[in-house]
């Protein structure tokens, strides 16, 4: 060991890349539930039309969940919720 601290060009790329999820959700208390499902992926609400919500969350998650843990907690929610399809971008691209 040098003494010198890793520069941070070093330790950034050890760390991974952080994403943004938006899903679009009907209902405020469907918003809350994904939220509370997303609340290790620092989640928040946004509220865009009347009964017209955001869930946002972004990754890694806090304890280094990655995206696809994140889809993955998105889909096992849409399906306890009976639903087909879920509007959906990532980083501002539509996924679904």
């Amino acid at each position: 060991m040098n003494g010198y601290a890793p520069s941070r060009a070093a330790t950034s790329r050890a760390e991974p890349r952080a994403r943004s999820i938006a899903v679009e959700v009907e209902g405020r208390w469907d918003a809350l539930a994904l939220s509370k499902q997303l609340s290790s992926y620092h989640s928040f609400l946004v509220e865009h039309h009347a009964g017209r919500w955001v869930v946002h969350a972004r990754t890694p998650g806090c304890r280094g969940e990655a995206l696809d843990d994140a889809l993955r907690a998105v889909d096992d929610w849409a399906a306890q919720h009976e639903l087909d399809r879920v509007p959906l971008r990532v980083d501002g691209t539509e996924l679904r």
